[in-house]
């Protein structure tokens, strides 16, 4: 018989914007430094020129491919921990996280061997400058060691969230990023008697503070101090049944992310073209624009958290519900940001680099990607709350589609027939954000979400 334990505030509290608020301000925060490490990391690379924010530019393309298929392990375990949680069965939560924790072993030996023998020849892919080349593949090569110590610490966060703890993974990744900076400045500068690796420096300040954050949270999942507590004597053996349920939910969520990545490297093929200088004001003028997902991804966190939940507790109408609000939060904090962005962007931009170009090319493409702010917002939410409820194949179809269709082919008639530069391929990636927005509110609306069975 199955172990149980009680629903927490996620399926009881009467007040949803309070409920709300309460699972996405801890990841909001996370966000907030996680963003603002970013930032300075930038910031410091910058100082070493634009091919180095070039070669890390490209470099982080490669880890986010890394991650593309680790999305099908992340997502099917909040989704189906967080729905055993809802119906009360702990003994079903548990079982979803130890299939996740082999299925992470697996992947974590694929990666790091990958990765560690086409980092070179991968970048050439991207067509990057020999200059930037050379700087980029020790990048890869160490940011994907950290990486893999870093799987871990996602599937443990991922699974924390799904029973509605967000506080534990915040403070692991406020350790890992107060961490990271620290590192950076000795490993890129040579201070503190560390040797001075510039670019190479800035990987492995992330490969050790991820590292760090897998021996914080692993304490944590293994030392019966959180509400899903695993041990190394506890049965790991395969589980066929469980297997298919997370790769059920989480194959269509690598779908999305494998189409949304090499998307994104063709899309950055045709940004390289146009230069370094250029490609490097694109870099800014993301590492600047990532300041408005904080809210966005944490209310999408939440959204996931009260789905699933709620509709293992066979409230299918309050998840719904949840899905709203959580969207018409994080809907104010995206005008505030758009405001900013479209009156100050030189003050955003300025932070990163004082190359006058570059500062003139990503404040451009910043007051530009101002407008769609609040379509931005909708899709992190509505996202989020259709992978809570298992509707991932959707999430795929929109996302694959949009990226693939619009954002790409709109960019590359700006670029190469209109010869706009970098407005007219930010001009592609604004149009792919509001189709998203759009089919995305179409698809929640209809609610056939609610119906999936896990």
């Amino acid at each position: 018989m199955a172990r149980k334990i009680d629903k927490n505030l996620v399926t009881k509290s009467e007040n949803l914007t309070k409920t709300v608020w309460i699972l996405a301000w801890p990841v909001i925060v996370e966000m907030v430094l996680m963003t603002f490490v970013g930032i300075v990391d930038m910031a410091m690379v910058g100082q070493l020129g634009p091919a180095s924010i070039a070669s890390v530019g490209l470099g982080n393309q490669f880890v986010m491919l890394a991650t593309t298929a680790f999305a099908a392990i992340r997502t099917g375990t909040t989704a189906l921990v967080a729905r055993h949680f809802g119906a009360e069965d702990s003994d079903g939560a548990h079982q979803i996280a130890r299939q996740s924790v082999i299925m992470t072993i697996a992947l974590a030996i694929v990666t790091l061997i990958i990765f560690y023998i086409f980092a070179e020849s991968g970048m050439r892919l991207l067509g990057a400058e020999e200059e930037v080349v050379q700087l980029g593949i020790w990048y890869i090569r160490l940011r994907t060691f950290g990486l893999v110590f870093h799987y871990f610490t996602m599937i443990f966060t991922s699974t924390l969230r799904g029973v509605g703890d967000t506080r534990t993974p915040m403070v692991v990744n406020i350790i890992i990023n107060i961490l990271n900076p620290i590192l950076n400045y000795g490993f890129i500068f040579g201070n503190f008697g560390l040797p001075q690796l510039g670019v190479a420096g800035a990987a492995l300040a992330t490969a050790l503070a991820q590292i760090v954050g897998f021996l914080i949270i692993g304490k944590v999942i293994f030392g019966g101090k959180s509400l899903i507590t695993l041990k190394l004597k506890d049965d790991y053996r395969y589980h066929k049944e469980s297997i298919k349920r997370i790769l059920n939910i989480g194959l269509p969520a690598m779908g999305e992310q494998v189409a949304m990545r090499i998307a994104q490297i063709i899309f950055t093929m045709i940004l390289t073209s146009l230069g370094t200088v250029t490609y490097a004001a694109h870099q800014v003028a993301i590492r600047a624009e990532s300041i408005s997902f904080m809210p966005g991804w944490g209310f999408g966190v939440a959204a996931t958290t009260l789905i699933g939940q709620n509709l293992g507790a066979l409230k299918p109408e309050r998840a719904q519900k949840s899905g709203y609000v959580a969207r018409n939060m994080a809907l104010t904090f995206a005008i505030i940001m758009g405001v900013l962005f479209f009156f100050f962007p030189e003050h955003f931009v300025h932070f990163f680099s004082d190359d006058p170009e570059v500062v003139r090319q990503a404040a451009m493409a910043l007051r530009l990607v101002a407008i769609a702010q609040p379509s931005m917002a909708i899709n992190l939410v509505l996202a989020g709350a259709l992978r809570g409820a298992g509707d991932t194949r959707w999430v795929t179809y929109i996302t694959g589609i949009s990226v693939w269709v619009v954002r790409l082919s709109i960019a590359a008639y700006c670029v190469f027939v209109l010869d706009l530069g970098l407005l007219g391929a930010w001009m592609g990636m604004l149009a792919d954000i509001f189709v998203r927005s759009i089919a995305f509110s179409i698809r929640y609306a209809r609610g056939k979400w609610k119906t999936i069975e896990v």
